[in-house]
């Protein structure tokens, strides 16, 4: 089975072989089966045997633009798993109903522009990871785990859809990030927008439990933030702090660290008495009690 490219390069120039699949290298459960059209490579695994869904986890084309059937070989599409991951030169996608995970599909695809994802989605970890040129995606309603999806995209604003879980990573050191809803469902937010540093405006939904490590870390242009009653547990550095910083060029491009310290101008707002008050005394950082 050859690469994407004529030059056989291998995925992101490594010359990594495509007849590796990390999620199944080495479970023998696991069936791996290129389709009759020779197109799609897929896992079938025990369970399945019988007819049940398949995940594809590889392209083998070189068309740009690709609508992904929603069955190969008579049997139900049902995941893509590192599908088009380095696949440079793809630009547009359809992923058809049915598709219930997207782990990692489009990981690297940096000249995807555009992404239809079905409203059966319920995960896409590392799902549109290092799409450098999507600006725009509609969100599916039932998406639950969005952790590493869109790191390095181009995406200006987010609204996370109600029963969100998981949001880890989620936005890290995402320069385009202006705006972002966080749902009261989520659970982990662990870097989620750490260096977004033209983040300027995020609404925390009450129900909110915990803002994780380094949650906000480095969010320069973020000066205010509401925090709801409910959450009761702050990670390391998990609001108001920024890295101290060093450049060593005048591009900017190589810094040293020289510590952490509050953004200048930061202030929080929250509810008095609760531990948002607590932890902005604790790092001496301003409060504004709100009505409840």
């Amino acid at each position: 089975m050859g690469a994407y490219y004529d030059d056989d390069r291998g995925r992101y120039g490594t010359g990594e072989s495509y007849d590796y699949f990390w999620k199944y290298d080495e479970d023998e459960s696991v069936r791996i089966v290129t389709s009759e059209d020779g197109l799609w490579t897929y896992a079938v695994k025990a369970e399945d045997e019988a007819g049940g869904g398949i995940e594809l986890v590889r392209y083998n084309g070189d068309q740009t633009e690709i609508a992904v059937p929603d069955s190969v070989d008579g049997r139900p599409v049902t995941a893509l798993s590192g599908t088009f991951d380095g696949f440079y030169e793809l630009k547009r996608v359809s992923v058809p109903e049915g598709v219930i995970s997207i782990e990692g599909a489009f990981y690297g695809c940096e000249g995807l522009e555009n992404v239809a994802l079905p409203d059966s989605l319920e995960e896409m970890p590392h799902g549109l990871n290092g799409c450098r040129s999507l600006k725009d995606v509609k969100i599916p309603p039932h998406v639950r785990d969005f952790s590493w999806a869109f790191e390095g995209t181009e995406l200006e604003t987010i609204v996370f859809p109600k029963g969100t879980e998981d949001i880890s990573h989620a936005f890290m050191d995402s320069a385009a990030l202006r705006s972002a809803v966080v749902p009261g469902s989520v659970t982990n937010m662990e870097e989620a927008f750490a260096d977004c540093e033209a983040l300027t405006h995020v609404a925390l939904e009450d129900g909110i439990d915990e803002i994780g490590d380094y949650a906000f870390y480095h969010c320069t242009a973020l000066r205010e933030l509401t925090i709801p009653k409910s959450v009761t547990k702050f990670g390391t550095l998990a609001v108001g702090f920024m890295e101290l910083r060093e450049y060593t060029d005048s591009r900017k491009t190589a810094y040293r660290i020289r510590g952490n310290a509050v953004i200048p101008g930061f202030r929080i707002r929250g509810t008095a008495g609760s531990q948002a008050e607590r932890y902005a005394q604790e790092n001496a950082i301003p409060f504004i009690p709100v009505q409840e």
